[in-house]
């Protein structure tokens, strides 16, 4: 076979697989999330009970999905036509008319931090809920903004805003901080030492436990919503067993000299893994980083009438290599995660590896980095991935002689150690 020929074969393969690794993604991902039994109230105030899920980020309470009982129709939790939904003690969301300061961050002039109110009806998140006060949080575009209600009074904001003095055109000269909230809390939440309230940030965290204290320092009964709590990162380490699959091709750019495709071999790698589970969008995604060890042997030249005149050509490959990249995982339930993933792979390659031409003409190999593709499954702390890896030259040190060293590989893992066993659906 031409040899541009086959490796455009080649190349046409490994875009189809990763086309079908995206289309696996696509497919999967709309149904993994899952639905949680809740309820929904609808603006002449019947109380529906339904399954409801989020499919948006999991601070925004904007792209929240609901399936009645017994029917298998999902539709959208629509701002117009509902007032209110939640998920027991999980979450609780309410249609409310919002004041929003709409000017902008970046100002040329002082005089400039007017602010500039927009209102509209938005769904908020319900933090803390008291008899004397309640806290609520809303997404808008990326940022958290808070809000309060003191009794049965209309919900304010909590205003807080950052101003970046620009001298001229993207140069900022300093920045402003406008902490308006302080004095809010002065004002209608006060309760003990008021110098304390100065320490107050602008975070959930923050705000949550400071409704908290008020309430219990009042002696008022409140009520603490699950999705107010801090979600944190977990890391995991891993111990895994690879089956790999690696077949090399060697191209001879003198016609004098054939094109070698050295057998496929199959050989046994351990390693260990690194992972950080982030801790938004409900623990989808994680980066990771990983060592294993891996070795390659082959002295049978394929595709030739004469393997006899081959007999001293060997490859001889050892190495580490070392992925660092990112998963994105589809959780079914708890227990059960599909997944895929796709790493930059560095690899240290030993002293001792070598590739042979003949009984005199040895040669080392040099490094080369490559991509990993892998997508797989998860069950606790087991899990099985499959792996494909985009061609490497390792060959390029040597005059007039590349290679595509091609592998897939069939991972085996056992998580050894989880620093959290979050929710993570």
């Amino acid at each position: 076979m031409n040899i541009y020929l086959y490796k455009g074969l080649k190349l046409m393969n490994s875009k189809f697989l990763f086309l079908l690794i995206t289309l696996f993604l696509s497919i999967i991902s709309r149904g993994q999330t899952k639905f949680t039994e809740g309820y929904f109230i609808d603006n002449n105030n019947n109380i529906i009970q339904c399954f409801i899920r989020n499919i948006g980020n999991e601070e925004s309470t904007m792209n929240y999905q609901y399936r009645l009982k017994n029917d298998k129709e999902i539709k959208k939790i629509e701002l117009s036509r509902v007032k209110e939904f939640g998920i027991d003690d999980e979450m609780k969301c309410i249609r409310a008319l919002i004041s929003v300061d709409v000017s902008p961050s970046r100002i040329p002039n002082l005089k400039d931090t007017v602010i500039d109110w927009e209102e509209g009806h938005a769904f908020l998140k319900i933090l803390v809920e008291g008899e004397l006060a309640t806290l609520y949080s809303y997404y808008d575009h990326g940022k958290p903004l808070f809000f309060f209600r003191i009794g049965n009074s209309s919900v304010e904001p909590l205003f807080y805003k950052k101003y970046y003095l620009e001298v001229t055109t993207n140069i900022i000269d300093r920045t402003l901080v406008n902490k308006a909230y302080i004095d809010q809390l002065k004002e209608y939440l006060a309760c003990g030492d008021t110098d304390e309230i100065k320490k107050v940030s602008y975070t959930k965290k923050a705000l949550v436990k400071y409704f908290i204290d008020y309430h219990k320092c009042k002696g008022s009964d409140y009520l603490v919503y699950k999705s107010a709590q801090i979600n944190r990162g977990s890391f995991r380490f891993k111990l895994g067993i690879n089956v790999n699959s690696l077949r090399m091709d060697v191209e001879e750019y003198s016609d004098a000299l054939p094109n070698i495709l050295f057998s496929r071999e199959n050989s046994l790698g351990f390693g260990l893994e690194a992972e950080y589970v982030l801790p938004f969008n409900r623990y989808k995604w994680s980066i990771f980083a990983e060592s294993n060890f891996y070795s390659y042997y082959s002295d049978k030249i394929e595709n030739e009438p004469n393997p006899a005149l081959f007999n001293d050509q060997v490859v001889d490959y050892k190495t580490i290599e070392v992925p660092i990249g990112i998963t994105h995982y589809m959780n079914i339930d708890e227990n059960n995660r599909l997944f895929i993933r796709c790493a930059f792979v560095p690899h240290f390659i030993f002293d001792d590896s070598y590739i042979a031409f003949s009984d005199v003409y040895h040669s080392d190999f040099s490094p080369s980095s490559r991509l990993l593709f892998g997508s797989g499954y998860n069950y606790k702390r087991l899990g099985l991935e499959f792996r494909y890896y985009s061609n490497q030259n390792i060959t390029m040190n040597i005059y007039k002689r590349n290679s595509d060293l091609s592998q897939i590989s069939l991972r085996v893992y056992y998580t050894l150690f989880n620093s959290s066993a979050q929710k993570r659906y």
